[in-house]
């Protein structure tokens, strides 16, 4: 019978995804905003990017997280053998 085991970094990795599957999802175009800016609101280009730099980040946590638990998978099988 397999053994289950509690991999932390899949599970971040996939989170991370699921975050960066939103953020496609809910695309925020800057052209389709107000114009006029209320002062002390963020600009629409600000937003957008930010949006952007947080969508980078979680698809590079996601694939690290899948990286690093791909290989401690692999070295756990090589152990096995």
């Amino acid at each position: 019978m397999a053994k289950i085991q509690n991999n932390s970094m899949a599970m971040v990795a996939t989170v991370a995804l699921v975050g960066v599957f939103a953020s496609i999802i809910g695309l925020f175009d800057p052209s389709t905003c107000v114009d006029v800016q209320t002062e002390g609101w963020t600009s629409c280009e600000s937003i957008a990017r930010d949006r952007q730099i947080g969508s980078w980040v979680l698809l590079s946590l996601s694939l690290l997280g899948f990286g690093v638990s791909f290989v401690r998978r692999k070295k756990n099988a090589s152990r096995i053998f």
